[in-house]
């Protein structure tokens, strides 16, 4: 555009190579606005639907993800925020909501044959094509109230997600001090599920790495 002795020009925006807020970078991640080789297509996957979840719980669903919920039932098979069974190595099953990485798991044994990679791809595709209905991963910035935590320079309201995401080869953490424990799996939790996962790939006949076989045989009960 030009007026007069100035010349306007428009470009594309230039997103710098190393970017000083993480979450921002996660987010462009989701949005496929930076090379799918900087990330870990699990890790943002989980972290997608720990977001979501976490928008759900604020009560800001009919501003940011309306029909989120009803589309993973008709999508995937299951209720995100129905409290689910979280199984353990001692036998001791505790119930809670899933978590982003839980939900991971339940659409790769629901749709993906019990593989997390297809899964991740199918959820973040299932995002950027719109298939889940509109979605707004931010809130716009409002009048500050005492009990919500604002971004210091946009006065964005923070939006708390306690998971940790792989990118660039880096495990990047939201998760908040005290309170981390109550979100975050521990090894068994994660080990119980990844022997159910190679199981399930098992019965379903997908063919495992050796290595993989030899520990599965080695932890099944029946050895």
């Amino acid at each position: 555009m030009r007026a007069g002795d100035f010349e306007l020009l428009d470009s594309p925006g230039i997103i710098p190579a190393n970017m000083a807020n993480q979450e921002d970078a996660i987010l462009l991640a989701i949005c496929n606005s930076i090379g799918n080789a900087a990330y870990d297509n699990q890790g943002v996957a989980a972290y997608l639907c720990e977001r979501l979840k976490t928008l759900y719980l604020m009560e800001e669903e009919q501003m940011t993800a309306p029909v989120w919920r009803k589309k993973s039932i008709e999508r995937y098979g299951f209720d995100p925020l129905e409290p689910m069974v979280i199984p353990s190595l001692d036998g001791n099953e505790a119930t809670r909501l899933p978590t982003g990485e839980d939900m991971l798991f339940k659409v790769a044994a629901n749709t993906c044959m019990g593989d997390p990679e297809n899964a991740a791809r199918k959820i973040l595709q299932d995002f950027r094509k719109g298939r889940m209905g509109p979605i707004c991963l931010q809130l716009a910035p409002q009048i500050k109230n005492e009990d919500e935590s604002f971004d210091e320079d946009t006065g964005e309201r923070q939006v708390d997600v306690r998971r940790e995401v792989k990118l660039m080869g880096e495990n990047v953490s939201f998760s908040d001090g005290d309170n981390a424990s109550s979100y975050t799996d521990s090894d068994e939790q994660r080990q119980a599920r990844a022997e159910i996962a190679m199981r399930a790939a098992k019965e379903r006949g997908l063919e495992l790495p050796p290595m993989v076989e030899e520990q599965l045989n080695a932890d099944s009960p029946d050895q």
